[in-house]
């Protein structure tokens, strides 16, 4: 019950994603876009494993030339520029109003307590002492009793202004006690000893620290004193001794070698997260350019799962051997994905997946060169192999990839990349090893993955066109009328398909085995037929059953000899839901019940563009070999009359064939008809020549 339960499931949701474009796209982003992204988040194996503070058990060199930006630099650098940043001040208007206000409330005490005529002078003195907030002591108090009113008046004047001249420059916590030590230097030259004594005291009394620390502008100003630090950049040339042994490794030489790609950087989870959004976007790219620019091959759930794997491998490819087999990713056949896909699936689609996988080999290798060397090449081997009928496009595709891959790499050598000699050699053998890889891989992959995936390929094709196949030649040895009908079928299909640019020989080999059905029953149709008709003593509508058997008759040995879908397609397609008209008139003539629908073949109608030119050039040949008299005139009409017929009875409004196709199919076919019926000049009887006997030689004796 489980397992019925779960295979309903998993039927459920095949037929959703078939049928839904919107699951079909979202399935294909989660799962290919979240395998990529695992792809890119598995860590490369490391070559050391070397910690800062360890000591080097060996010396590493670089394999390759790398420039990069030292966090570790770059930090001690913006270090060094933050702590020169000084500390940052600011003013509390507040101490200066309260220190104002409360030395104007003293000079007022003052001035009141020495206006009182009625207390003693010592208790007037007393009374200065006590004065909140502004202590003075008993020999000033006592200055400020004796003083004359125009000393007092004087002094009483100048305080505010003083206090507010030593404030004016600002005073920090730290400056305090110097500024209080430095106070009579601003007194006027001109006072009284009196004079000076008392205000250097009340001035004192009211002098407190303005400017304040401010933690929040001197971080600012750090921050921004970092941030005009430009990051650090560290060249690191191939063949420099990067840690010697029994050296310390420094945080530095760790950040070297991981530069370099020989040391794992450990778990980043802000990368790994960016790195995730990263597969999710690219996968959604390429389905969603396929969904609207390759719908003939993202309908089909074999050539979508084929163009996820080839994402993902080219993906897997670049996170083994990028950043640290810095030479062995040039030798890696990128190109053969291209290839390969171009023949099974389609051109843009290998397009859109070979941007897609060299975008993953960018983002992981953060080189420019790494994404030129993925894609460039590829587009050339896939022009060489658009039509792959040959092995030679394969070589030729080969060459073309090796002059790709020389070409990029030349071209970043003469833009600044730096190498030696040996380096050089190695990069260039490894370019013409990917090339020559890739010719064969694509090759390989076509024909393994092709049957794999069941994808039908030329070279598939071409068996399948071979006379000595098994089920051709049973198909001319039990129906010889029949073989030779599907051979004339086959030249105007090829003819058809090659002037409205349809699949030449998709076409012609549909046409070989449109009707293997007719194997079951061979006599049941005419052109076998060698004089005895048993249709003559059959019911209408049981002739048209018998007739209409040949369908399913030629799935099933389809299905037995595994021939492709595509041709399988044609098979019940090269009739479609078309009437069998001549014993549905017979049917009618005899009065009988005749229902359309029981003289119609079982269908589907055509879907592709070789199933409808077969389907005319049947109905086409078998109609002109009918007629008594052979002129252009009557071909042309017959070629007219039977096309006409199909496209009014709707068997073609399901496939890609438009009225200028249908137009441009009508003339290939008049011509190729009229080159096989023209007018042949009529050639005399042979006459036997009677030569007069001649008696024998006498005998000599």
């Amino acid at each position: 019950m489980i397992t019925l339960r779960r295979q309903r499931t998993l039927l459920d949701i095949r037929t959703r994603l078939r049928d839904d474009p919107r699951a079909r796209l979202g399935g294909f982003v989660v799962v290919f876009g979240l395998l990529s992204a695992l792809a890119l988040l598995l860590s490369p194996p490391a070559v050391v494993t070397y910690e800062s503070g360890v000591v080097a058990e060996r010396s590493v060199r670089a394999p390759r030339s790398v420039s990069y930006n030292s966090e570790v630099l770059t930090t001690v650098e913006r270090d060094k520029a933050a702590a020169a940043v000084p500390r940052h001040y600011g003013r509390n208007p507040a101490v200066v109003a309260n220190e104002t206000s409360q030395l104007a409330a003293a000079v007022t005490a003052i001035t009141r307590t020495r206006t009182d005529t009625v207390a003693a002078r010592d208790q007037k003195i007393v009374g200065l002492t006590r004065i909140a907030d502004t202590p003075l002591g008993g020999p000033v108090a006592q200055d400020l009793i004796d003083m004359p009113a125009a000393e007092w008046e004087t002094l009483a004047r100048e305080l505010e202004r003083l206090l507010a001249t030593l404030y004016s420059p600002g005073i920090r916590e730290e400056q305090l006690e110097t500024a209080r030590g430095d106070l009579p230097k601003i007194l006027p030259s001109g006072w009284t000893d009196r004079q000076k004594r008392a205000a250097a005291e009340m001035l004192r009394s009211h002098l407190e620290a303005n400017e304040q620390f401010d933690p929040a502008a001197t971080t600012v100003a750090q921050a921004a004193s970092r941030a005009n630090v430009s990051p650090v950049q560290v060249q690191v040339t191939a063949g420099e001794v990067v840690v010697r042994e029994g050296q310390v490794v420094t945080s530095q030489d760790v950040e070297k070698l991981r530069a370099l790609g020989l040391a794992n950087a450990g778990i980043d989870l802000k990368g790994a997260f960016g790195l995730l959004v990263w597969g999710l976007l690219i996968a959604g790219v390429l389905a969603l350019f396929a969904e609207r620019y390759a719908q003939e091959s993202w309908a089909d759930d074999r050539r979508v799962l084929l163009v996820g794997l080839s994402l993902l491998a080219l993906t897997l490819a670049g996170r083994v051997l990028v950043p640290g087999h810095s030479l062995a990713v040039y030798f890696v056949p990128f190109a053969s994905v291209a290839m390969m896909l171009t023949i099974l699936v389609g051109g843009r689609t290998a397009l859109a997946t070979q941007i897609a996988g060299a975008l993953n080999v960018g983002i992981m290798s953060g080189q420019v060169e790494l994404v030129a060397y993925v894609l460039v090449p590829a587009l050339l081997g896939m022009a060489a192999v658009r039509r792959a009928t040959t092995a030679r496009e394969f070589v030729a595709g080969a060459l073309y990839v090796v002059g790709g891959n020389l070409g990029v790499i030349g071209a970043f050598l003469l833009v600044g990349r730096a190498t030696d000699v040996i380096g050089l050699f190695q990069l260039l053998a490894a370019a013409v090893v990917s090339g020559i890889a890739s010719g064969l891989f694509a090759f390989g992959g076509m024909v393994l993955l092709g049957h794999l995936f069941r994808i039908t390929t030329v070279f598939e094709l071409r068996e399948l066109a071979d006379p000595n196949h098994p089920l051709l030649r049973q198909l001319l040895l039990r129906t010889p009328g029949t073989y030779h009908h599907s051979l004339l079928v086959a030249n105007l299909a090829e003819r058809a398909a090659e002037v409205v640019g349809a699949d030449t020989l998709l076409a012609r080999v549909g046409a070989y085995y449109h009707d293997i059905g007719k194997m079951r029953n061979p006599v049941a149709f005419i052109e076998n037929q060698t004089g005895h008709n048993p249709h003559d003593e059959l019911d209408p509508q049981v002739s048209a059953s018998i007739v209409s058997a040949h369908v399913p008759d030629g799935l099933a040995l389809a299905d037995r000899y595994h021939l492709p879908p595509q041709i399988r397609e044609i098979i019940p397609g090269h009739h479609g839901t078309s009437l069998i008209k001549f014993f549905h008139q017979r049917a009618v003539a005899q009065g009988a019940e005749a229902d359309e629908a029981r003289f119609r073949h079982p269908g589907p109608k055509p879907r592709s563009k070789e199933a409808g030119i077969v389907m005319l050039a049947d109905g086409t040949e078998a109609s002109v070999r009918s007629l008594e008299e052979k002129t252009p005139e009557t071909i042309r009409a017959m070629v007219d009359r039977i096309i006409n017929e199909r496209v009014a009875d709707g068997q073609l409004d399901e496939c890609d064939l438009t009225l200028r196709d249908v137009h441009q199919i009508r003339d290939a076919f008049c011509g190729l008809l009229l080159g096989v019926y023209h007018e042949r000049i009529p050639y005399p009887e042979d006459r036997i020549a009677r030569l007069p006997s001649t008696p024998p030689p006498a005998a000599s004796f």
